[in-house]
């Protein structure tokens, strides 16, 4: 039977019998987000799910086991923290960063005006915040590549993660954070990507690229 608790900020529906545990993690996930964007958001909703059947229901189709999560519109729907290591191939561990990361994208579409592109920055900031700001271990033979950065979500992998993560780990650890905020709502302006690396970091685009790779193999 389906519960329904008011947290202020957004909505919990859930089935367990208690969700204490998950009620301090999510305002951690809420206010460590808040922290970092500096504006306010419309009230959500997060719906847990049981099983991996009523997730692809949600979802719209059939999804792989490292999928735990997902946002749309002012809606997250994420595996229950009581079954969350059963049903992903995550530990619960990692339940709380699967909140950070969802939250996260709603802060960034309402920076954004809603929007959810460019890919690579939505997400890897997401992730970025999802590691708690910290360098990441990434891969020894992962480069960044323009074509990754552009591909489409349909084609996104674990791998796209983590290469969009390190971009954005890069640019936050050589320009601040205050500056990718300033990128975000710079492109909200309508202003070109390129357009706004050279303006603001005195590189392009792909000069950027090789930057962040000469980053990773000094990380």
């Amino acid at each position: 039977m389906k519960k329904i608790l008011d947290l202020n900020f957004c909505t919990l529906i859930y089935s367990d019998k208690d969700v204490n545990r998950e009620k301090k993690l999510i305002t951690d996930a809420f206010n460590y987000n808040t922290n970092f964007y500096k504006i306010k958001i419309p009230k959500f909703e997060i719906q847990f799910v049981y099983s991996r059947n009523e997730f692809d229901k949600m979802w719209g189709k059939k999804t792989l086991s490292f999928v735990s999560a997902f946002a749309r519109d002012k809606k997250i729907i994420i595996f229950a923290h009581s079954i969350f290591d059963k049903s992903t191939i995550w530990k619960k561990e990692k339940f709380s960063e699967g909140l950070i990361h969802e939250i996260n994208h709603l802060f960034y579409r309402e920076l954004r005006n809603d929007e959810y592109d460019p890919l690579w920055l939505s997400e890897g900031l997401a992730t970025f915040l999802q590691h708690h700001k910290k360098r990441f271990n990434y891969k020894k033979k992962l480069k960044i590549k323009k074509e990754i950065l552009e591909e489409s979500f349909e084609n996104m992998t674990i791998d796209s993660y983590q290469i969009y993560t390190l971009f954005v780990e890069f640019l936050i650890f050589k320009y601040g954070e205050r500056e990718i905020l300033n990128l975000i709502k710079r492109l909200k302006d309508g202003e070109k990507l390129n357009n706004i690396f050279l303006q603001k970091y005195n590189k392009s685009f792909d000069e950027l690229i090789k930057d962040g790779n000469k980053y990773q193999k000094t990380a």
